[in-house]
């Protein structure tokens, strides 16, 4: 029951990301701040998006080895988070890629 909840709460918390992302990416105001904020501090910016990619791979890595061991549930929860992150790492890298105002 216990990983039931856990799955579930993976598959509300990826929509909810996705979902969230989607309107905020809609706001050029909020894209604007976005990139500028990147701007301001492009080092640190870009370590938090190369820590984000490796937190993906590292979540997706060990949502694949979950389920090959018989932990499927606690492994596609796992998968559900390496999706939310994907989603943030990808708005982070098109944010990245527009030229600025």
């Amino acid at each position: 029951m216990a990983e039931a909840v856990l799955l579930a709460a993976g598959i509300v918390l990826v929509v909810g990301t996705v979902a969230l992302l989607l309107w905020r990416v809609r706001d050029p105001t909020w894209v604007r701040d976005a990139q500028l904020t990147q701007n301001a501090s492009p080092v640190t910016s870009l370590f938090m998006l190369v820590l984000g990619t490796l937190l993906v791979a590292l979540a997706s890595v060990l949502g694949i080895v979950l389920i090959a061991t018989g932990r499927g549930i606690v492994g596609w929860t796992m998968a559900c988070l390496a999706v939310a992150g994907l989603a943030h790492v990808s708005v982070s890298v098109w944010i990245r890629r527009r030229p600025l105002p």
